[in-house]
């Protein structure tokens, strides 16, 4: 086996796990199940919010985040993990920095703009469920999940009961999840709305 031919396998591996990594994580959010990343405690550190935006500066990536929070809510931490770009901001207004148990928190993860729906294919989506909501908020493609099933955490289930409100969007190269078991569908509209270009 030639130079060319090893490269040419070894590309063809990567492509293919990236499709199926995306393929998984489309799944998992269509069915409606809370799909938080494997230990990512141990994969990520603690970064403040400058570097974090910082790092997705270096990416080319742009952040936007709300400027409106309901029920105190406040940032308290953010896990970020570089390579692939996949960051969690924790908000809450008991000062918890556990992305599992917290009030809100918004995983942002950067995407090939050919994992973008438009709103028509999430409309389509949407009417096969009577959980489910389509809608564009500032031209951003939006779904929510008013049932997702809250996944196996013990300790999460104790706090929230078996559901949750999720709500999942795209803004230019970036895939903006929202865990929001403490809100209403109508503050989490309220919250995505809000949301503005954070700059360094």
């Amino acid at each position: 086996m030639n130079k060319k031919q090893k490269n040419m396998i070894i590309a063809l591996v990567m492509i293919i796990g990236v499709f199926s990594i995306a393929s998984w994580s489309l799944n998992s959010i269509s069915s409606g199940i809370i799909s938080e990343p494997a230990d990512f405690y141990g994969t990520s550190k603690e970064v403040s919010l400058e570097e974090m935006i910082e790092v997705a500066d270096n990416k080319n990536l742009s952040i936007t985040l709300p400027s409106e929070l309901p029920k105190n809510l406040e940032l308290t931490v953010i896990y970020l993990k570089e390579d692939p770009f996949i960051a969690i901001v924790v908000y809450s207004a008991k000062g918890n920095k556990d992305y599992i148990t917290a009030e809100l928190t918004i995983q942002i993860a950067s995407t090939d703009p050919i994992w973008v729906p438009t709103y028509n294919q999430l409309q389509s989506e949407a009417e096969e469920s009577q959980d489910k909501t389509a809608m564009e908020i500032n031209t951003w493609p939006v779904m929510i999940y008013e049932n997702a099933n809250i996944g196996g955490d013990t300790e999460k289930r104790e706090i929230y009961g078996d559901f949750t409100l999720l709500v999942n969007l795209w803004i230019d190269e970036v895939n903006y999840l929202y865990c929001a078991p403490t809100l209403t569908i109508n503050e989490a509209i309220i919250i995505v709305g809000s949301m503005t270009l954070l700059n360094i």
